[in-house]
This record gives structure tokens, sequence and C-alpha cells, in this order.
């Protein structure tokens, strides 16, 4: 395991190697501000190789902080096109957070971290901070564009 891009102290991702296969990543939680002054964290996991295939995928796994889970599926805005990611799965709720798992096109994903116009729906319309987007340009300047 190695950790990847630091801001401070604190790492972006994690890699682990797999050999062909390429390498495993896990994108540590980014933050996501709602309308109605909810919010959410993400995090990904996803195999890379360099290349990106049709069938490739990650793993979006998601808290809200709202207690307003009004919709079963999470879309992404990138720039002016919606990407619906299709059924969501509720992992658990307690008192603070509701934690949910959905997958997405690794082609998507790509998109949705070098594209600066970005946003979130999940029951209500959920913004990056300034923090969030440019930790999204280090992680796609190390992952993507390399």
């Amino acid at each position: 395991m190695r950790s990847s891009v630091k801001k401070g102290s604190v790492k972006l991702f994690e890699t682990f190697y797999l050999g062909e296969k390429g390498t495993q990543y896990f994108i540590k939680p980014i933050y996501f501000e709602g309308t109605e002054k909810g919010k959410i964290s993400m995090d990904f996991t996803f195999i890379y190789n360099g290349e990106i295939n049709p069938i490739d995928s990650a793993i979006v796994n998601f808290s809200t902080f709202s207690g307003k889970n009004k919709k079963n599926v999470l879309i992404l805005r990138i720039n002016d096109e919606e990407k619906e990611l299709g059924q969501v799965k509720q992992l658990f709720q307690d008192a603070k957070q509701t934690r949910f798992s959905t997958r997405v096109s690794l082609i998507d994903l790509k998109a949705f971290f070098e594209n600066e116009v970005k946003s979130i729906y999940f029951g209500e319309k959920y913004m990056p901070k300034n923090t969030t987007l440019r930790k999204m340009q280090k992680i796609n300047s190390a992952i993507f564009e390399n």
C-alpha cells in the first residue's frame, strides 16, 4: 500500500499494486455542501492501469448528513450533462449519517474529476467547496493525467 498526493499532512488517496491488472485506487472522502444545508462525503475505489475500457467502473460510497434522503438515485452533473448512476444501496444509518453505495463508469468518474463544473443531486443539489475542487484537481493530475 502506498499513500499518494499529500496536502499538508493529509493524504488524498491510497494505492495498491495489483500486478498485471494495474493499480487499485482508494480516493479518500471529499465533501460537497447541499443547497438545503445538507452535506455529502464521497469516497471512490477503482482499478486503473492507464487505459479506460467502457466496462470499467468504480465503487462510490457516500454518506449524507442531512437526514433528507428523498431519492434512491444519485446523479452527477458534469458541465451540462447529467449522469444517473442507477440504484443506490443503503449500507447503514445511525444518528449522524446514512451511508450508501453505488457504481459509476470509470469514464464518467474521470470526467467528473477533470471538469471544473460539477455538482451532485441526491434529494437536493450538492456543490463542491473550493477546497474540494483543489483536491479533485490534484487527484486528477496524479491519477488520470499521468
